[in-house]
């Protein structure tokens, strides 16, 4: 009898225990998803071919982080239809901005350019807070 109590006792408390840290979680990641939002830019020029496959490691690297993003698309003038599939996966739940390429200068420090149209590793570049 008394070491059925224990256990009632013991399941009780690591219940409470578990509510209080699931309680704890749940108000800190509230807290961090606003305050700590990743910011991509992605400049694009003809890159119909790769656009969704970026956008979609942005969003998979934004959620293993925990956090937050948002991905803002500035395309120089494409002739193929990367625009067409950045607005396909925006309408699909995507975090997509569109801003217009002039707009460069002035957006804020705190984000990660990403310029497609610069020769690297994979046609990219990662410069984060020189615009």
């Amino acid at each position: 009898m008394v070491a059925q109590l224990i256990w009632i006792a013991a399941v009780y408390g690591s219940a409470v225990a578990l509510v209080h840290i699931l309680k704890y979680r749940e108000r800190t990641r509230h807290a961090g998803r606003f305050s700590k939002r990743l910011h991509y830019i992605l400049i694009t020029r003809n890159h119909e071919a790769v656009i969704e496959g970026y956008i979609r490691m942005l969003a998979w690297q934004a959620f293993r982080a925990g956090r937050a993003y948002q991905v803002t698309l500035m395309d120089d003038e494409s002739r193929d239809s990367t625009v067409a599939v950045a607005v396909r996966l925006a309408r699909s739940g995507s975090a997509i901005e569109f801003v217009p390429l002039m707009q460069l200068q002035g957006m804020q420090e705190r984000q990660t350019v990403i310029d497609l149209r610069m020769p690297g590793s994979g046609g990219s570049q990662s410069i984060r807070g020189e615009y």
